[in-house]
């Protein structure tokens, strides 16, 4: 294993933690060659200057950024097969990586060189309702990462102290699936309008997590509401 592979690999563990979206937006856009300005980042992430710098030094330290007035960037030397890396972490964190038989650095390289002219196609339907608001996904996947409580507003309500489980997408809609009082909650996306990430902690349970992976459930998940309507009226409702 070469030096630029056991980086990686300490790299990599890093990112299995609760900075992971935000870590590799912003890997991603270094090895695009993009030059990056702490200020800016943190405005854009939501996050403060402070936070940002602790990615940098702590947990990026590995990329072997340079650094001038403010700004970093990769090295003209940078390894590629970082980004094929990056490439395959996040196809099979998100799942996506189901869809192309023996997915590994191999087809991920033809993938990238292949230009416009790209040989293959994941088809999917245009997104119902309106479409997921940037700010709302972006919180509501740290707050996950984070295992923090949240507050939504949703349709109208008001839900106060949800535990976040996942975000699911089915047939081009977004899904958050929480927790709140013993009582799984299902919120289409394009529904939320407001997300505020609180300090207060959770502890994931294991069989909400497993529920969460299961098909049958997650077919369910456009009539979740119907469901819970129906068991209420009849005097139970949907517990986790």
């Amino acid at each position: 294993m070469t030096q630029a592979d056991r980086r990686y690999d300490r790299l990599a563990v890093r990112l299995s933690g609760c900075q992971a979206v935000r870590l590799s937006l912003i890997i991603s856009r270094l090895l695009a060659g993009e030059t990056l300005g702490v200020r800016k980042l943190a405005a854009e992430f939501g996050v403060s200057t402070r936070t940002l710098r602790r990615d940098f030094r702590e947990r990026l330290m590995y990329l072997d950024l340079e650094y001038r007035n403010g700004l970093c960037r990769l090295p003209e030397y940078h390894n590629p097969a970082r980004h094929e890396q990056d490439v395959l972490m996040f196809a099979r964190q998100t799942g996506v990586g189901v869809f192309f038989p023996g997915l590994d650095n191999r087809l991920v390289n033809t993938l990238l060189d292949s230009g416009e002219a790209a040989p293959c196609l994941v088809w999917h339907p245009p997104l119902r309702g309106t479409p997921t608001l940037p700010g709302h996904f972006y919180r509501l996947t740290r707050a996950i990462g984070d295992q923090l409580r949240v507050t939504v507003l949703a349709d109208g309500q008001r839900y106060d102290g949800l535990s976040p489980y996942r975000l699911i997408c089915l047939y081009g809609e977004w899904y958050l699936v929480s927790e709140s009082l013993g009582h799984l909650l299902v919120l289409p996306m394009h529904e939320i309008h407001g997300v505020t990430v609180s300090t207060e902690s959770f502890q994931r349970r294991d069989d909400i997590c497993h529920l969460t992976t299961q098909s049958g459930f997650i077919t369910a998940l456009p009539h979740f509401r119907f469901i819970h309507e129906v068991l209420t009226t009849f005097g139970t409702s949907p517990t986790a």
